[in-house]
């Protein structure tokens, strides 16, 4: 019976010298992330599901146009960036950015919510804003545009234009924010915008007879959409290489499809 009596207290003798779970605790890493106007809903999503898998990393986003985006990477004044254009001049450009396509973007055509205007072809849209074509049904036109160094506005003229600038006549937005809100208040405008920024306050127009729609943007039926791309200046390593890994993984939610310079 005294042999018995023991056993309880050798059992709790033998559990408090057994190898205890090791609590580790991270040291705090900041990662800092540049964007381009388009891609800032796409980061806003991103930066915070992967500050809630790794509450350790703190995530510092700036955003700026493609252009400025680009140069703040080439600079290594951030570890890592969404782009939404690449030039194909900046290829030879040194230091190279390392880039992967991470989603797709469309860009949206829209005009005041009182325009005549209901769909439209890229023939004719390359009419307008080349200001070749200034009138439809009796309504004077505003062409609108982004700034140079947009992203936005490098698609759209790639697409539409064939690599030819926009007419000098055209009002100049400095966001995808700012051009929803000029078209939505002025009668007669057009202008273009990430399908992340629609809004509302404009309407949106068919192009070739296709609606810019998650689906229609990942088959390629709507034929104004571009890549967005993830960039470092030379292979991302470290938290930014984990990052990196998350997103082209689907840790944003949009890999491969309808994203949002």
């Amino acid at each position: 019976m005294r042999h018995l009596l023991l056993l309880p207290g050798i059992f709790l003798l033998i559990t408090a010298c057994a190898p205890q779970p090791v609590t580790v605790t991270r040291e705090p890493v900041t990662l800092r992330v540049v964007a381009a106007d388009s891609c800032e809903p796409f980061l806003r999503d991103a930066v915070s599901g992967y500050q809630a898998s790794r509450p350790w990393v703190t995530v510092e986003p700036q955003v700026f146009d493609t252009a400025v985006a680009d140069q703040v990477l080439r600079e290594e004044g951030a570890h890592v960036g969404l782009l939404s254009w690449v030039w194909e001049e900046d290829e030879g450009r040194e230091p190279s950015l390392w880039t992967e396509g991470v989603a797709r973007d469309g860009v949206a055509v829209v005009v005041h919510p009182g325009s005549p205007l209901v769909e439209i072809g890229v023939a004719q849209l390359r009419e307008i804003f080349l200001g070749r074509l200034q009138e439809w049904d009796g309504v004077v036109l505003t062409v609108v545009s982004r700034e140079e160094g947009s992203g936005t506005r490098a698609a759209f003229e790639s697409l539409v234009l064939g690599g030819e600038g926009t007419t000098l006549n055209a009002v100049v937005t400095p966001s995808n924010e700012s051009m929803i809100e000029y078209v939505a208040d002025t009668p007669g405008a057009i202008g273009y915008v990430s399908t992340e920024w629609l809004d509302a306050g404009v309407h949106v127009l068919e192009v070739e007879g296709v609606l810019p729609t998650e689906q229609t943007i990942a088959d390629g039926s709507y034929p104004l959409w571009r890549q967005l791309y993830l960039a470092s200046n030379g292979e991302p390593a470290g938290e930014a290489r984990e990052f990196s890994q998350w997103l082209l993984s689907g840790g944003g939610g949009q890999s491969g499809g309808a994203g949002g310079g």
